[in-house]
C-alpha cells in the first residue's frame, strides 16, 4: 500500500494539514525543523506526491471550505445560502464541514480536510476556536474568516478577520427595549459560556445598570441555543418573579412559548418575551415574537466579499423588530 500524508504525520506527531503544508512548499507557514522532520519521514516511507495537481490546485483553486458548527438551530440557514450565492457569482463552488457542536476534534479534523484540498478559503460560521485550531489557521497561507463569532480579548482570537453582529450590542439592545417599555425584572435565556454569550449577557447587564437596575445571578439560564433542552427553563426562571425574558435564540423563545402554554402562562400578558435572532419563526407562532433581528443573509455575503477581496472585519447592522410578543408596562422609568 502507498504511503499517504496521514502515514506520515503520525510518525512526525503533526497534523495532517501541517504535512500537506510542507509538502506543498507553502512557505512562512511552518518551522524549517519541522519541514526537514517530515520530509525526512517521507523520504524514508518513499511517498511519492503529485506534484503538478497539487501546484495547479493551490495556484488555481475555485474552492471554498465551510466549516460549520453544528448548533441545534436556524440562524444559519441565511448565511449558507448568501455564501452559496456569493461564491457561484464569483466564480467558485463551496463545500460544506460540520465541526460538531462546539467539539474541538471535530473541528480540527475539518481544518485539516480543508487545508488538504488546498482551498482558496475557508469561513468557519458560528465556530470557537481552540488552542490547536488557533494555531493551525494561523500558520497556513489560506486566507480565512469567522462567521458570527469573535472575541477581541481572547488570544486564541488575535489577528482573525470575522463578520458578525456585535453580540454585546444585542443583549444591551434587547434589555434597554423591554425596560424602556415599564419591564423591571428581566432574565436572560439559553445563553452559552462561550464568547458568544459573554459578550451578549455583559450587553444586557449594562443596559440594566444604566436604568439603576441590579440584573440577579438566578434570572440567567444557561442552555445551547436549541429548542430542547430549554423546554423546562421557563419555570426556574418564572419563579423568580419575572416579567420578561430576554431568549438567546428564536429556537429557545419557541422552546419558552411552549412550555408557557403547558405551565398556563400567557405570553405576554403574564410574561413578555423578546428573541435574539428574528428569523422566520418569529413570524410562524402564537403570539409572534418581538426580535433583536440580525441580518445573516447579509452576514454571509459580507464574509465571502471580505474573504475573495482581503477587506477588514465588520459588524452586521442589527434591529428591533416589534411583535406581539412584548407588553407595555405602565411604569415610570427611573
Amino acid at each position: 500500500m502507498k504511503p499517504t500524508i496521514k502515514d506520515i504525520a503520525q510518525r512526525a506527531n503533526v497534523s495532517t494539514a501541517t504535512v500537506s503544508r510542507v509538502l506543498s512548499k507553502k512557505e512562512k507557514s511552518y518551522r524549517p525543523e519541522t519541514a526537514a522532520k517530515i520530509e525526512a519521514i517521507a523520504k524514508e516511507l518513499g511517498y511519492k506526491k503529485n506534484l503538478a495537481a497539487a501546484e495547479l490546485a493551490a495556484n488555481s483553486s475555485k474552492l471554498i471550505a465551510v466549516i460549520l458548527n453544528n448548533t441545534q438551530t436556524n440562524f444559519s440557514n441565511d448565511i449558507i445560502a448568501a455564501i452559496q450565492a456569493e461564491t457561484d457569482r464569483a466564480g467558485y463552488q463551496m463545500f460544506i464541514l460540520y465541526a460538531g457542536n462546539h467539539d474541538a476534534r471535530l473541528l480540527n479534523q475539518a481544518i485539516s480536510v480543508a487545508l488538504e484540498r488546498h482551498v482558496a478559503g475557508i469561513l468557519l460560521v458560528a465556530t470557537s476556536l481552540d488552542d490547536q485550531a488557533a494555531t493551525t489557521l494561523r500558520e497556513t497561507s489560506t486566507p480565512c474568516r469567522l462567521i458570527s463569532v469573535y472575541d477581541e480579548d481572547d488570544p486564541r482570537y488575535t489577528d482573525f478577520k470575522f463578520i458578525s453582529s456585535d453580540n454585546e450590542r444585542i443583549g444591551y439592545l434587547a434589555a434597554k427595549y423591554l425596560i424602556e417599555r415599564g419591564h423591571r425584572r428581566i432574565g436572560l435565556a439559553g445563553i452559552d459560556h462561550s464568547s458568544t454569550g459573554k459578550q451578549r449577557l455583559h450587553g444586557y447587564q449594562r443596559a440594566m445598570r444604566e436604568y439603576g437596575l441590579i440584573p440577579q445571578k438566578d434570572w440567567v439560564k444557561y442552555g445551547d441555543y436549541s429548542f430542547g433542552p430549554q423546554q423546562n427553563i421557563l419555570g426556574a426562571l418564572y419563579d423568580q418573579n419575572l416579567d420578561a425574558i430576554i431568549t438567546a435564540s428564536d429556537m429557545v423563545a419557541v422552546g419558552v412559548i411552549r412550555e408557557a402554554r403547558l405551565l398556563d402562562i400567557r405570553i405576554p400578558d403574564d410574561l413578555s418575551l423578546i428573541s435574539i435572532d428574528g428569523t422566520f419563526l418569529c413570524d410562524i407562532t402564537i403570539p409572534t415574537i418581538t426580535s433583536i433581528t440580525q441580518n445573516f443573509y447579509q452576514m454571509g455575503l459580507a464574509a465571502v466579499k471580505s474573504l475573495l477581496n482581503d477587506r477588514g472585519s465588520e459588524f452586521i447592522s442589527i434591529q428591533v423588530t416589534p411583535r406581539d410578543s412584548v407588553r407595555k408596562i405602565a411604569t415610570k422609568i427611573p
